[in-house]
């Protein structure tokens, strides 16, 4: 993208970038934190770049009719959402998250995902943890109504190497009541996730009114001190090297200063307890369902909360298949059970965390039909190969009777048809199952499962590559849900 010189010298003052990446970085207050020394790897030195003020352009009519989320906050919005997938920005002079729209044209460019990996997850759940004293909803999924503050987590930089962040400074939240801020991290860069997730909630925090501060220790620090700070509530020296744009609202809780965790509470207010727990069903399969083996069974799961599912878990006659979905559609595709009977449950959690479980949905896996058993060749519905209930074999009428020494039913399974099925004349009416496959009378019926010898428990392509007993727990589907295609992102 093409940059006026005079536009982007000003967003790199405004950065310190300059002061950041030069040896002479002593000339702005730095202190290392006790945690950042400590850590064994130190992270690269970064700067949060300072806010840019809301441009002429931008349209506050949507503010204006706008009604704070609840009675004990000011801000416009309290929902913050964290983008990691991706997305084009317009320049438009104003900014509007709902509509991918920002007031800046630097900013317009086409922004690369965040990427796959455990930071993702983990910054998310450190952003949260920021904010956690404060009645905000923080979520990984763009909301479908409602104004949102979007924090765009990317590696396309538009600054430059060494800065961090960047957002517009909406003192009071009086202009914007949908905010695009910037957070120019990556699932691979050299960043804890606790960094990553100081640079989103400070750039967060300045589409609300709040501005840096010399300490460390506090997310509103401008430079990457390591560790893991907060919103500390006390009164905070302002960073001298920018002019103080919202001094009206850090009046109301510092003489001199800033202090941060005031300032969020009386825009958003206190965090309540979320005492109700969220609701979780299993869809698919059904409650006493059967398949045939090799069976390969999509597990669908319905859950919703009041304000969020965290995540959903799902468990095989009661062991954990550490396969976390958290994010609709809660499913995992095509997990393939051997046979035997399951007993499939799953558990959902908010952020609370609040837990439930869901009722157990229960389904059997049969051994696949040999060619010649029943009319058809398959066995009859329901059958697993044994005697029928009654006694029955087969639970056909007639089924299994010999004349003659002829068989009317079903074909015997080895030999020919004069062979060892045949019986002396008369001597057998087929009133009782035969249990001894080498005797005459009746239909054979097999000992035991129809598999071979040893099925799924032999690495091959044609197997499912572990050791299974029918009804033993389940416990070695762990392997096997780990190739489940899990569905992404999702809450709320």
């Amino acid at each position: 993208m093409t940059f006026t010189t005079d536009r982007r010298a000003r967003i790199v003052v405004l950065s310190l970038a300059t002061c950041l990446l030069s040896n002479a970085a002593g000339a702005a207050p730095y202190v290392q934190s006790p945690a950042a020394e400590a850590s064994p790897e130190s992270e690269p030195m970064g700067v949060r770049a300072a806010p840019l003020s809301p441009p002429a352009t931008q349209d506050t009519t949507r503010i204006k009719a706008n009604v704070p989320p609840s009675a004990a906050g000011q801000a416009q919005t309290n929902v913050f959402y964290l983008n990691y997938d991706g997305v084009k920005l317009k320049h438009t002079g104003k900014d509007n998250a709902k509509n991918d729209e920002t007031a800046f044209a630097e900013f317009e460019e086409t922004f690369q995902p965040y990427g796959e990996g455990s930071k993702r997850a983990a910054s998310l759940q450190a952003v949260k943890a920021d904010w956690a004293k404060y009645k905000v909803v923080i979520t990984d999924e763009r909301p479908d109504q409602g104004e949102y503050t979007m924090c765009v987590n990317s590696p396309t930089n538009v600054i430059g190497p060494g800065v961090l962040g960047v957002a517009m400074l909406d003192c009071e939240d009086a202009k914007v009541a949908s905010n695009i801020v910037l957070a120019f991290h990556s699932a691979k860069d050299k960043y804890s996730a606790s960094t990553q997730a100081t640079t989103m909630s400070q750039e967060i925090a300045h589409a609300y009114g709040l501005e840096h501060v010399n300490e460390p220790d506090d997310i509103m620090n401008p430079y990457n001190a390591g560790g893991d700070p907060s919103f500390r509530d006390e009164c905070l020296k302002l960073d001298s090297n920018v002019p103080v744009r919202c001094g009206d609202q850090h009046k109301q809780f510092c003489d001199k200063g800033q202090n941060s965790h005031a300032e969020l509470m009386w825009l958003f207010g206190s965090n309540e307890p979320d005492p109700e727990p969220p609701t979780v069903a299993i869809t698919s399969p059904q409650d006493g369902q059967e398949f045939t083996a090799p069976a390969q069974v999509t597990v669908t799961v319905e859950a919703s909360d009041n304000v969020g599912v965290a995540q959903v878990d799902l468990y095989v006659d009661g062991v954990n298949q550490d396969a976390p979905v958290t994010v609709p559609p809660y499913e995992w595709k095509d997990a393939t059970f051997p046979e035997g009977s399951y007993c499939l449950t799953a558990e959902a959690r908010d952020d609370e965390p609040n837990v439930v479980m869901s009722d157990p949905v229960c389904f059997t896996v049969v051994a696949q039909s040999e060619p010649g058993e029943g009319e058809t060749g398959e066995a009859p519905n329901g059958s697993t190969g044994g005697p029928m209930p009654g006694g029955e074999p087969g639970g056909s009428t007639g089924e299994g009777e010999t004349q003659g020494g002829e068989s009317t039913g079903a074909p015997a399974t080895s030999g020919d048809s004069e062979g060892e099925g045949d019986s002396d004349s008369g001597d057998s009416t087929g009133d009782e199952p035969s249990t001894d496959s080498g005797t005459s009378g009746g239909p054979i019926i097999p000992p035991g499962p129809l598999l071979p010898p040893g099925w799924g428990q032999q690495d091959s392509d044609d197997g499912c590559g572990c050791t299974q007993q029918p009804g033993s727990g389940a416990a070695g589907l762990v392997a096997l849900l780990g190739m489940f295609a899990l569905g992404r992102r999702r809450r709320r």
